[in-house]
C-alpha cells in the first residue's frame, strides 16, 4: 500500500527573490488534465480567455505522465498534457514562472469515459486509433470495465490500471496544498459542465483577465457540444471524439461491483485522496448519484 503522502513531509524550499519575481504577470501557463477529464474543453476555453496558443504533444510519446523532459514551457504559451506533479514539476514551474492549472473529474465518469475510448475507438477516424475495439468487442461491457480497472498487459492492449489515475489526482490535489508559492488552480470537469459561467469566471480570475459580459456569452457559444462537436467535425471529419459531455452517466453503466473494485483501488493507490478532497473542497469527484 502506498503511503500517505502528505505524512512527514517536509516544508516547501524557501524562493529566491529572482524565483517569484513578477509572479502577479502571467507569463505561462502549465495544464495537466487525467486523461478523459474533459482536455479540449478546456483548452479551449484557457486559449480564448487568454489569447495563448496551447502546445501540442504527440500522442507518439506514450503514456509515461512522470517524465519531466516533454514538459517545455514557453513564453506566453499554454503546456497542456496529462503530466504527474512532482518536486521537479515545481522546479520547472518556478524556473519558467509558470502558473499551474489541474482538471479533475468525478472519478466513476472518469472511468466510464475511458472504457469508452478504447472500447469504442473513437480517435480512429482523426488518424490516433488505439486498435482496441475488436479486443473489447470479444468481451462483455461488465468484463471490459473490469479489465480497465484491474489494467492489462499483452500485445494487443496494455493500460495500467485505474489506480493510477487515482494517484494521479491525489497527487494534484497534494501538489496545491505542498507548493503555495506555484500559483494554482484546481478544475473539476463536472462544475464545468453543471455551472460553466461561474467555472469560467474563476478560470478568468486566475489568468488575470476580467471576463465582460460579450466574452463570456462567445464562450459559452463555442463551448457548448454542438458546437465542438461541430468545431472537430470541420478539422478532422468526425466529432465522436466528444460521446456525452454530461455528468453523472456512470449510474447507467457501473455495476455495484465495480465501485467496490474502485474502493479497494483507492485504498491501494490513493488513500490520502478522500481526506485530501475534504481538504480542497472536492469531494464531489465522488459522488455516486
Amino acid at each position: 500500500m502506498k503511503e500517505d503522502p502528505t505524512e512527514n513531509e517536509h516544508e516547501e524550499q524557501v524562493l529566491t527573490v529572482a524565483d517569484v519575481e513578477e509572479a502577479d504577470e502571467l507569463k505561462a501557463l502549465f495544464v495537466s488534465t487525467v486523461f478523459k477529464s474533459g482536455t479540449k474543453l478546456l483548452e479551449l476555453l484557457l486559449q480564448e480567455i487568454t489569447g495563448l496558443s496551447a502546445r501540442q504533444i504527440g500522442m507518439d510519446i506514450g503514456n509515461d505522465y512522470e517524465r519531466v523532459d516533454p514538459i517545455t514551457i514557453e513564453n506566453k504559451e499554454i503546456f497542456i498534457w496529462h503530466s504527474m506533479p512532482t518536486e521537479q514539476t515545481r522546479k520547472r514551474l518556478v524556473e519558467n514562472n509558470a502558473n499551474a492549472i489541474f482538471l479533475v473529474r468525478n472519478i466513476y465518469d472518469l472511468a466510464v469515459s475511458q472504457y469508452f475510448h478504447f472500447a469504442l475507438d473513437v480517435d480512429a477516424e482523426i488518424g490516433h486509433a488505439t486498435e482496441t475495439r475488436e479486443y473489447f468487442d470479444a468481451m462483455t461491457q461488465n468484463e471490459g470495465i473490469s479489465l480497465l480497472l484491474c489494467g492489462a498487459q499483452s500485445n494487443r492492449f496494455t493500460w495500467p490500471g485505474f489506480g493510477s489515475q487515482l494517484y494521479q489526482i491525489q497527487e494534484m490535489l497534494k501538489f496545491k496544498l505542498l507548493y503555495p508559492s506555484v500559483p494554482t488552480l484546481v478544475v473539476n470537469y463536472d462544475r464545468l459542465v453543471q455551472d460553466k459561467e461561474n467555472e469560467i469566471g474563476r478560470l478568468g480570475s486566475f489568468v488575470g483577465n476580467a471576463i465582460e459580459p460579450e466574452m463570456m456569452a462567445s464562450l459559452l457559444e463555442d463551448s457548448s457540444l454542438e458546437a465542438m462537436r461541430e468545431a472537430r467535425k470541420r478539422a478532422a471529419g468526425t466529432g465522436l471524439h466528444f460521446r456525452k459531455g454530461t455528468v453523472g452517466g456512470h449510474v447507467d453503466v457501473l455495476l455495484p461491483q465495480h465501485y467496490d473494485m474502485i474502493n479497494h483501488l483507492i485504498a491501494i493507490h490513493a488513500p490520502a485522496l478522500p481526506r485530501l478532497c475534504e481538504e480542497t473542497d472536492f469531494t464531489d469527484i465522488f459522488k455516486r448519484a
